[in-house]
């Protein structure tokens, strides 16, 4: 197996919803809340206040919900998973920050909505990140009783989150370089790295061909799409999903994550035998 890999960026004019469930699928569609928009984004400097609404809905036709608001923090893990964490446990952490105008505990009847405005206050000094992250969790309290797929009783309740963002201004530096490329036989696929060296989040798709220098066949692999906070260090498996003819191959990438003047790209020989 030989490789040779070239990065560079080649200049072209071109988040969960976070649902959690304590919940059987046969209850799926008896006992539920729905929580509008999946995430929040807040564009304030230090010292300013900015407020988002939300909208809680109780779905269930026959079931009261008392609900409760609780905050925590999360994260990326390197291959692009979200880790849930106790409130202000990160650097970026901005939980302290927010607050809720009409109480944190509250009932639904059946069918009914509520909207909750969701305030967020950034200290005037002491933050030294341009991008922060929480999440905001609606909580069921009063679990309601249920059987499982195999019959036995359960009790169940319902946790939705959504995600926070926080941005000043000045965060506007959108950048992710490519740092890693290599043929991985055991997993038949190209293994990349890359990061987010910008100042803000980026967000995007990557696209894959791979070219048989042998046989003269091009192959489009599916669109891998990826989420990623400042300074995010991130492994993706780019996988084949097919069986690939004997050769030497060149795979190309290219990493569009939204900046208006730039596309990230590697090239990578590879032979498959």
């Amino acid at each position: 197996m030989r490789n040779r890999i070239v990065f560079g960026g080649s200049r072209n004019v071109v988040l969960i919803t976070g649902l959690f469930l304590i919940l059987s699928q046969a209850l799926f569609s008896q006992i539920g809340i729905s929580v509008s928009p999946p995430r929040l984004y807040y564009d304030l400097n230090p010292g300013e206040t900015g407020s988002q609404r939300v909208l809680v809905s109780n779905i269930s036709n026959e079931h009261v919900m008392s609900l409760s608001i609780t905050f925590g923090d999360w994260k990326y893990d390197n291959y692009g998973n979200n880790v849930m964490l106790p409130p202000d446990s990160l650097d970026f952490s901005c939980a302290s920050w927010l607050s809720v105008g009409e109480g944190t505990y509250f009932t639904l009847e059946p069918g009914e909505n509520r909207e909750i405005v969701l305030s967020m206050t950034v200290p005037a000094e002491g933050n030294n990140s341009s991008v922060n992250t929480a999440m905001v969790y609606v909580t069921q309290m009063n679990a309601v009783d249920g059987v499982d797929a195999e019959g036995a009783a359960i009790k169940v309740n319902v946790r939705q989150g959504i995600k926070v963002y926080h941005n000043d201004r000045s965060a506007n530096d959108k950048k992710i370089e490519i740092v890693a490329l290599s043929f991985d036989s055991e997993n038949s696929g190209l293994l990349l790295g890359f990061n987010n060296s910008g100042n803000i989040w980026a967000n995007g798709a990557i696209s894959t061909s791979l070219f048989n220098q042998t046989t003269g066949e091009e192959i489009l692999l599916e669109e891998s799409i990826f989420y990623t906070l400042p300074g995010d260090e991130r492994t993706m498996l780019l996988p084949f999903r097919r069986d690939l003819d004997k050769g030497d191959y060149i795979a190309t990438i290219i990493i569009d994550y939204g900046d208006d003047a730039a596309l990230e790209s590697a090239e990578l020989q590879f032979k498959y035998e």
